[in-house]
């Protein structure tokens, strides 16, 4: 899906709601540094799922993201990318502000909660008593929040309802 100021493309992986959501996670590979898209009533969390880092200055304050750090701002944030090693992706959930809720974190080792899980690292889990091998990006999505446990690697478990 094109970003709404048109620099970018991301890959949606999971939404509640149509045209108009009420969240939605996406992977977005960022080429170029330059602004996000403004995204007045939403609230926004990502993480670097890429070896290389991503600098953000968010309303004037820098933030050094490296792979599996989480940041959370408001969708009305004044925010920068910045590509201190080159191209990168983050994984982003977005939340419509007052109409649902959510949270991502990113866990390595014991059992990881979400409704959504995505590798940010080749990473090998055990769900439903079946062993699973994820490469970096793949997700798991579920209809309502899974236990998976996690025999290595990162993984971002995102809980959202709405």
């Amino acid at each position: 899906m094109p970003w709404a100021n048109g620099r970018g493309t991301s890959y949606e992986i999971a939404r509640d709601g149509g045209d108009v959501w009420n969240w939605r996670v996406a992977i977005a590979p960022i080429v170029e540094a330059g602004p996000f898209s403004v995204l007045a009533g939403v609230d926004r969390q990502l993480v670097v799922i890429d070896p290389a880092p991503l600098d953000l200055v968010i309303d004037g304050s820098r933030l050094h993201l490296r792979r599996g750090e989480v940041s959370r701002f408001a969708g009305e944030a004044l925010v920068d990318a910045e590509l201190p090693e080159g191209a990168t992706r983050d994984l982003g959930l977005m939340i419509r502000r007052g109409v649902a809720s959510g949270s991502m974190m990113v866990v390595s080792s014991g059992v990881a909660t979400g409704r959504i899980l995505v590798a940010i690292e080749e990473s090998v889990v055990v769900v439903s008593g079946e062993s699973v091998v994820l490469e970096a990006g793949d997700a798991l999505v579920g209809d309502r929040n899974e236990k998976v446990e996690i025999v290595s690697g990162l993984i971002c478990a995102l809980e959202v309802t709405s």
